[in-house]
């Protein structure tokens, strides 16, 4: 199937709040508009994909998803597109963040998995977030294709960017994708929709994007036409002079004119 438009869109702090596991039933309704007037929507979200296709079960057949901060991309449950770390660089990675005081890692990929230092991080992923993980003991039981490596940081990003941006600025993509989450990318939001406008047949500029912080800037600067949450950091605010309060309310108005 061809489609006119894609319309992608950042998932928390976006469309629902961080780490929510609860989708208003409004935002299906708006995919299913969108998918009858021929266009796309797509879920991109450093979420990994099981987590995003569970908040949008309903509809996860008329959508698309790019998990994992736009390192795999899924359609009708099959992944289309991937990219992965090297595995050494993602060990490396792994290390790092394993000796960070206070911090605990997510590796993401087609499996993903924990390495808790505490039980309460532990608790927190199944419990709270309800992803689907795997738990490690060793480096050597990390999955061989990484995606993504993902820090929480219950104290704040605030307290470890500069130094993650220090050590690992030149060599490694990563974002700030939350207040307590910085991610070490494979690759990013901008490069996963470059690889859906090739698998859909779409223009960038027939992209239309929304996202709230510093890990949607590639894929708002991809698009055509890019709308910037209120909620997001007040730094981006000059770079994009389309905003948006809430998502479900503007699409109609998109819509109206696709």
């Amino acid at each position: 199937m061809s489609f006119h438009r894609l319309i992608a869109s950042d998932v928390d702090g976006t469309l629902i709040p961080e780490e929510s596991t609860f989708m208003p039933e409004i935002m299906w309704q708006r995919i299913e508009e969108i998918w009858e007037k021929g266009c796309l929507f797509i879920a991109a979200s450093g979420r990994q994909y099981p987590s995003l296709r569970a908040l949008f079960a309903p509809v996860a057949d008329h959508m698309a998803f790019l998990a994992e901060n736009g390192a795999g991309l899924y359609y009708r449950d099959e992944l289309v597109a991937e990219r992965f770390f090297d595995r050494q660089l993602a060990l490396e990675l792994a290390r790092y963040v394993r000796e960070i005081p206070g911090c605990e890692l997510i590796a993401g990929g087609v499996e993903s998995c924990i390495f808790p230092k505490t039980q309460a991080f532990a608790d927190h992923v199944y419990r709270e977030m309800k992803l689907q993980v795997r738990e490690v003991h060793s480096f050597d039981e990390l999955p061989e294709k990484m995606m993504k490596i993902a820090i929480w940081c219950p104290d704040g990003v605030e307290n470890h960017v500069d130094a993650i941006s220090h050590d690992w600025g030149g060599r490694v993509k990563f974002a700030v994708s939350g207040s307590v989450w910085i991610d070490f990318n494979a690759a990013d939001k901008g490069l996963g929709l470059t690889s859906a406008c090739d698998y859909f047949g779409v223009t960038p500029e027939q992209v239309i994007s929304f996202g709230d912080n510093w890990n949607d800037v590639p894929m708002l600067d991809l698009a055509g036409e890019a709308y910037l949450m209120y909620s997001a950091p007040a730094e981006l605010a000059n770079r994009y002079p389309r905003r948006c309060a809430s998502v479900p309310d503007e699409l109609p108005l998109i819509l109206k004119n696709i």
